[in-house]
């Protein structure tokens, strides 16, 4: 090998090893109010979101509301959300592992984002939280 090729082959390394230790050291934390969340309740339907939620699904406020989840998230047509009174575990399982789950926006636009399935507890009863973390290029290594 030509020492001229080692030096671009060795600046090549360099540059991708930077940009990974970039990544990995990036700031990832965002505040509460730009977390898109929705709540829903027994029967899959929206009772309550924010309006990062409302702009991540381009919605216009109040449109959101009483609107069924598989509307955005159509693979959930088939698929329980509740296990008995716990989340269903395969659903808890993907979001464990970063699992990127396809969403279509009010105006049909397709886009990724990875989903957290938490239970919370409101007036006595039980609610599904989703906290959507949409995945950006510029968290990408691809």
């Amino acid at each position: 090998m030509k020492i001229s090729n080692l030096n671009t082959k060795l600046n090549s390394d360099a540059l991708v090893t930077n940009e990974i230790e970039a990544t990995n050291n990036a700031d990832y934390s965002q505040s509460e109010e730009d977390l898109a969340f929705i709540t829903l309740d027994d029967d899959g339907l929206i009772c309550e979101y924010n309006k990062a939620a409302a702009i991540l699904l381009d919605g216009a406020p109040n449109n959101l509301t009483w609107q069924p989840i598989s509307k955005f998230l159509p693979w959930l047509k088939e698929t329980p959300l509740m296990l008995g009174k716990s989340v269903n575990p395969t659903l808890r399982f993907l979001s464990r592992i970063g699992y990127s789950f396809e969403v279509i926006g009010v105006g049909g636009i397709h886009f990724a984002c990875v989903l957290f399935f938490n239970e919370i507890e409101s007036l006595g009863r039980r609610h599904l939280r989703l906290i959507f973390r949409p995945i950006m290029p510029q968290y990408t290594l691809a």
